[in-house]
C-alpha cells in the first residue's frame, strides 16, 4: 500500500505543478480574472491537506469498506468545516481581497476535489 500512496503522491504532485503553472500563465497573460495575491499559499495549504487525506483514505481502503466510507466522510467534513473557517477569517481580516480570495480558492477546492474523486474510483475499481 505505501507503493500505491507515493505512486499517488508523485502524480497528485505533478497535477498540483500543472495548476500552478496555469495559474502563473493566468495571472500573467489575463490579468482582468484578478486572481488574489494569496493564490500561491492557497494552493500550497491544499496540497499539503489533500495529500494527507489521501495518505488517510489509502490506509483505510486495507480495512473493510465501513471504515474506508466513515473515514471519507469524517475527512471530508473535517475539510470543509477548516476551509470555512479560513475564508471566514480571511474575509473578515481582508475585506478587500475577499471575493478575489474566496473564488480563487473555490477554483482551487473544486479542481482537487475531482482529482481526489477521480483518484479514489480509480483505485475501487477490481482489477482483471
Amino acid at each position: 500500500m505505501e507503493t500505491t500512496f507515493k505512486k499517488l503522491a508523485v502524480r497528485f504532485t505533478f497535477f498540483v505543478l500543472l495548476i500552478t503553472a496555469l495559474s502563473f500563465a493566468a495571472e500573467q497573460w489575463m490579468p482582468a480574472l484578478k486572481p488574489t495575491i494569496h493564490w500561491p499559499v492557497i494552493l500550497l495549504i491544499m496540497y499539503i491537506l489533500t495529500l494527507g487525506v489521501l495518505y488517510l483514505l489509502v490506509n483505510s481502503l486495507k480495512a473493510r469498506m465501513v471504515k474506508f466510507v466513515n473515514t471519507y466522510l469524517l475527512v471530508s467534513f473535517g475539510k470543509m468545516i477548516l476551509f470555512a473557517v479560513l475564508l471566514f477569517v480571511y474575509a473578515w481580516l481582508n475585506p478587500d481581497d475577499a471575493v478575489s480570495f474566496i473564488l480563487t480558492f473555490l477554483v482551487y477546492y473544486l479542481a482537487l476535489l475531482i482529482y481526489e474523486v477521480a483518484v479514489l474510483l480509480g483505485m475501487n475499481k477490481p482489477k482483471k
